[in-house]
């Protein structure tokens, strides 16, 4: 009986404790500001970068490092991975960066250089897979019943009237697939018929499969940010320039159900100008393990560095090679390699006092 009031007790803090709990009149004012954080924090914005001059920078360094979301310390930026369970004040960072990517809210970009921007619909293509099911004869769904009823891919759309573009005069039949450039030319080709036929909505429920992206297929955080010196204020500061998620993509996705040893490596989402991003993250709220009713913005988390990374590269005279390019295949050694880096920039603000 002693324990189950413990467990009682403890329950409610662990499960409810969040702004505004104790004063809300109805719950849906719990997790909402209160009258005073309203009042107090009208106007609230994250707290601009200063100018920094140049002339005041005495050095400094480009690192990029992985956040990974397994680590516990990094949790606060991976969960809650379902929504479903919690309020909806509380969402994980890759909500607030998808959610403003897909409605165009925040410009995306392929690489750290932040050069060339993501189509949306490029975007939209990754977060999902779908494969049109082989069929057969005794069972005519997917390919066998496209068969059955139009012959090809492109015959199927011309049947059901879809506007094939540049597509429509392109002889499927004239490929030689046993040369190594028109089979990979064919593979485009086919790869369009079969997103014009999911675009247009022609197939059944049974004729395909389909993985989708969810927030707990987000595995880690690539951020790029740079480490100087400010001779004016003495202090060795971080400043976030790009940060991107990683997935495991749909189709690992897939193919983990029937093959759990199935290996993969983490696909890129997207890039985002950090700056870009912090009006956002302002006012998006993490889970404060030590005071539940005080949330940190996942501005301040990631400004203030609450968060374990390992650097997999720094900006050097090999086209910034990674770490896994000169020790590769040694995963220690590449620890060691990120440990060295950061010593190395701490020993630089600390020779900056040596006389």
């Amino acid at each position: 009986m002693r324990y189950l009031l413990l467990l009682i007790l403890i329950l409610p803090t662990s499960l409810l404790a969040q702004r505004n709990i104790l004063n809300a009149k109805s719950p849906e004012e719990i997790g909402q500001k209160t009258i005073d954080e309203l009042i107090i924090g009208a106007d609230d914005a994250p707290l601009p970068y200063a100018y920094v001059n140049e002339r005041d920078v005495l050095f400094s360094m480009t690192v990029w490092e992985s956040i990974d979301l397994d680590e516990r310390v990094n949790f606060p930026l991976y969960f809650p991975a379902d929504t479903s369970v919690v309020r909806l004040e509380r969402r994980p960072l890759i909500h607030y960066l998808l959610t403003n990517a897909l409605n165009n809210n925040i410009d995306t970009y392929e690489t750290d250089i932040l050069k060339d921007k993501t189509d949306i619909y490029d975007l939209n293509d990754r977060l999902k897979y779908r494969k049109i099911l082989p069929g057969a004869d005794d069972d005519p769904i997917g390919i066998t019943r496209i068969s059955l009823e139009a012959g090809t891919k492109k015959e199927f759309l011309i049947l059901n009237n879809v506007d094939l573009g540049e597509f429509a005069g392109i002889d499927e039949f004239a490929f030689n697939l046993e040369n190594e450039k028109e089979a990979t030319d064919f593979a485009e080709f086919d790869a369009e018929m079969e997103r014009l036929i999911f675009e247009n909505n022609l197939l059944n429920p049974d004729d395909f499969v389909e993985s989708e992206f969810d927030y707990a297929d987000v595995i880690e955080y690539r951020i790029k940010g740079v480490w100087y010196f400010d001779k004016r204020q003495a202090e060795l500061k971080y400043r976030p320039i790009a940060i991107a998620p990683y997935m495991i993509a749909p189709f690992d996705k897939y193919q983990l159900i029937d093959n759990p040893e199935h290996e993969y490596q983490p696909v890129r989402m997207f890039w985002m100008f950090y700056p870009d991003t912090r009006q956002v993250l302002f006012e998006a709220e993490a889970f404060n393990e030590v005071n539940t009713s005080k949330p940190v913005n996942f501005d301040h988390l990631i400004n203030s560095r609450r968060f374990s990374a390992f650097i997999y590269k720094e900006d050097n005279v090999f086209q910034d090679r990674r770490l896994n390019e000169y020790i590769p295949e040694n995963a220690l050694m590449q620890l060691m390699e990120s440990q060295r880096i950061k010593e190395k920039i701490r020993n630089k603000e600390q020779d900056m006092w040596s006389y």
